[in-house]
């Protein structure tokens, strides 16, 4: 009976998810568009890094992506189990996690699902409801634990899923002319402001300039709907880490006083447009734990991250998943200010509160930008 029933709940849920319920809008999928989208798995991006945590290192013509979903997964998973989490042989990203710099109060109740459970208390089950009751039929996952990786009452999983929205209240212009970034033959596609027209006026005061030093030298702030978060965008050479980089932008922004953009300023920013996944292998080990109530044999058999991330002209969209299960180790084991980003730069998301951002991207080379 239980069977059955667990079973019609998954049919009922993914039901909603495809076909959605009257006022679900067709889900989070249907806020992207697929033109010009990247899509590809870490292995496949040899110029790019997808990090667990923000301590990161920012190597010359390198992009490094973070997302705290990841963290979020992680933190649940501590929680769970009454403890850190550390394994037979720690990879360094271990301390980093451990450390907790993200949590669940960097971001607002209504745009994430984090959570943990044994597979004994139903969290196979805990985990599409949880999605259905905070986003209405409109999550749409792509990186759910598999439930035949962990099918003994005493495994685990952990699991986040994170869905932003920042709309423009008017959207910048797409400029006809593309862009070559950092010098090299990549032409990439721009929205923003070029040479001045009558309803530029209207768009000025969606950009506040926040501290400004030089054409390759400044940090802006792009202005959206959603008044409690933050688009940032800084153009510097950067820090030796992601971190750092990210702790001096809001040390230079707290600083500053911000103006709007005016009359003979030029705005130009490279779209994005891509769908990343990070597959974290060198957790999956053994688990090391003190919690008697914790099975000796578990491990790591699964730690996955997916990142959807598009930025243009009408705003920023990003949903962004990740889970870890926890099983057998039989398992698997200036008057005029150029804006124009045109070299390596940073793009972070971030509550007005917070101390912490929940999105960052320094953006090294071209591999992540829209091609069109």
């Amino acid at each position: 009976m239980r069977k059955a029933a667990y079973i019609l709940f998954w049919i009922v849920f993914f039901f909603l998810i495809n076909c959605g319920i009257p006022s679900c809008d067709f889900g989070h999928d249907s806020k992207f568009t697929n033109v010009g989208l990247i899509t590809a798995n870490q292995e496949n991006l040899p110029s790019t890094t997808i990090s667990p945590t923000l301590n990161e290192p920012i190597l010359p013509g390198r992009n490094v992506l973070w997302c705290g979903t990841f963290q979020l997964a992680w933190n649940e998973a501590c929680a769970l189990i009454g403890e850190d989490l550390h394994l037979d042989a720690d990879p360094p990203m271990v301390a980093d996690l451990n450390r907790r710099q993200f949590t669940r109060g960097e971001l607002d109740e209504e745009s994430y699902v984090a959570l943990a459970g044994f597979v004994g208390d139903g969290i196979f089950a805990k985990i599409p409801l949880a999605l259905l009751q905070k986003f209405k039929g409109q999550a749409t996952p792509h990186c759910l634990p598999d439930p035949k990786r962990t099918p003994r009452p005493q495994d685990f999983v952990t699991y986040a899923y994170l869905f932003k929205k920042l709309e423009f209240d008017r959207p910048f212009e797409q400029i006809d002319r593309k862009m070559a970034f950092d010098g090299g033959p990549t032409q990439v596609p721009v929205f923003g402001l070029g040479e001045y027209k009558s309803d530029h006026q209207k768009l000025y005061g969606q950009v506040h300039i926040l501290d400004y030093r030089g054409d390759d030298d400044f940090v802006i702030e792009l202005l959206t709907k959603a008044r409690k978060d933050r688009l940032i965008l800084a153009k510097f050479p950067p820090e030796k880490t992601l971190e750092a980089t990210v702790r001096q932008v809001q040390k230079r922004i707290t600083q500053a006083n911000a103006i709007d953009m005016q009359t003979g300023d030029v705005l130009a920013v490279p779209k994005f447009n891509f769908d990343l996944t990070r597959e974290y292998r060198e957790l999956y080990q053994r688990l090391s734990v003190k919690n008697p109530k914790v099975a000796a044999d578990i491990q790591i058999l699964s730690a996955i991250q997916d990142i959807r991330f598009q930025m243009d002209e009408k705003g920023v969209r990003l949903r962004s998943e990740s889970h870890i299960s926890f099983g057998c180790g039989a398992g698997n084991p200036m008057p005029r200010h150029i804006l124009i980003f045109n070299k390596p730069f940073l793009v972070m998301m971030q509550r007005t509160e917070a101390k912490t951002p929940y999105f960052a991207l320094w953006v090294g080379n071209a591999d992540l930008l829209a091609k069109q």
